[in-house]
């Protein structure tokens, strides 16, 4: 712990506000699904059976996978989202694992077809607090569809799969993707067959910043974006998701070229069967709030978490809001607690102003960025609380 204390960003009396709230509609489901791969969370938190973890909720997926980590899981896993659509999924889930068996949970969640969605809803319905109850009493049209399927992240990866992917590739091109392969014939196969000239040009279209904010997420995510090339980036992080990393083991992939998951032991942990017990068991050691990050952090006080799961929250904010976000993360630490977090199109890393406080971990994150099967990413982070913020001291 630093003995000497540098000054914090300055922060107002009043509880800091998300910029992005302020400007985007967060009243729909963006993601469906979790976008970040567990195994990042798993190598770089090191989660301990004291530990009190926050994690932003999204989907639910890797609140979820929290739970399965470490010798007998942490203590508590805390799942915020400032999104009520959002933390309803993740209710709806909860609800889901507690109350059906495996194969009706696939159905009911859209993994495996299934015709019997609405009926499965009613034995998930009495486990659902009020608000989510009434929030998928009246969405029961996204029920029937299969939850899995209903954010718009997932519809934007849809309409790849369905009208711009085929105009590249047969289905059995797609199909022999995730035909087993090892590093060097994989790259052969992506450099000489796959990625040809459709290929490329696609990539460049569809996935250029005006589609994605038109399609996929909202506009105002990239605000802070300094990248020349959005669709560049995400041309170089595909070639490495089909050619360097394994494609018959990677759940992201497959559900952007497939729509659905070849292998449950290698996707979302909450899905595998194996894990089916052991979550229930521990289901009570989770907790889910609405909120915004910042406000809940001010209230949650001193010392109450121990490891945190931010997934690409920085993404959005501001230099100034970042700084004031991170000295408020180290307040409501423990000591030595940790972050983890994701830099998707903007690059964000402890400043050096707060140097004193948190301590990066650079060649640990590489090297779990590096085998990041969620694979659009530009970066990963694992920074440690080294300090303590000076009201504090």
């Amino acid at each position: 712990m630093s003995d000497t204390l540098a000054p914090e960003p300055e922060t107002t009396s009043t509880p800091l506000r998300s910029e992005v709230a302020q400007t985007v509609d967060f009243s729909a489901i963006r993601y469906s699904q979790s976008w970040e791969d567990p195994g990042c969370l798993e190598r770089s938190l090191d989660i301990q059976p004291h530990d009190r973890v926050l994690s932003i909720a999204a989907a639910g997926d890797n609140s979820f996978a929290l739970l399965l980590m470490g010798d007998g899981g942490p203590e508590r896993v805390v799942s915020v989202d400032m999104n009520p659509s959002q933390t309803a999924l993740v209710q709806l889930k909860r609800a889901a694992i507690l109350t059906l068996e495996h194969p009706e949970l696939l159905r009911f969640l859209g993994v495996t077809e299934g015709h019997d969605r609405g009926n499965l809803y009613a034995k998930v319905r009495s486990e659902l607090d009020g608000a989510s109850r009434d929030y998928w009493d009246t969405n029961t049209a996204l029920i029937s569809r299969g939850v899995i399927h209903v954010g718009r992240l997932e519809e934007y990866f849809a309409t790849f799969r369905r009208w711009v992917l085929p105009l590249t590739h047969s289905h059995k091109d797609v199909r022999a993707v995730f035909k087993p392969r090892n590093a060097v014939d994989r790259a052969i196969f992506y450099d000489d067959h796959f990625a040809n000239l459709r290929w490329n040009t696609m990539l460049r279209l569809f996935f250029s910043q005006a589609v994605i904010g038109k399609l996929g997420r909202d506009p105002a995510f990239f605000e802070h974006v300094q990248l020349p090339s959005v669709s560049g980036h995400y041309a170089a992080r595909a070639r490495h998701a089909f050619a360097v990393l394994d494609p018959t083991e990677n759940p992201f992939l497959q559900y952007i070229c497939l729509g659905k998951y070849l292998n449950l032991e290698h996707g979302h942990p909450y899905l595998n069967p194996a894990n089916l017990e052991t979550l229930r068991n521990r289901m009570d050691r989770l907790e889910i709030h609405t909120a915004e990050l910042e406000s809940f952090l001010g209230e949650a006080g001193p010392g109450a978490f121990t490891k945190f799961n931010l997934s690409d929250i920085f993404e959005w904010m501001s230099d100034d809001l970042y700084a004031q976000m991170l000295t408020a993360l180290v307040r409501a630490s423990a000591p030595g607690g940790r972050l983890a977090y994701w830099n998707n199109l903007v690059l964000r890393s402890r400043p050096e102003s707060l140097a004193h406080l948190l301590s990066p971990d650079p060649q640990l994150a590489a090297d779990v960025h590096f085998s990041d099967r969620a694979f659009l990413y530009r970066a990963f982070q694992v920074e440690t609380i080294t300090g303590i913020p000076q009201d504090l001291s």
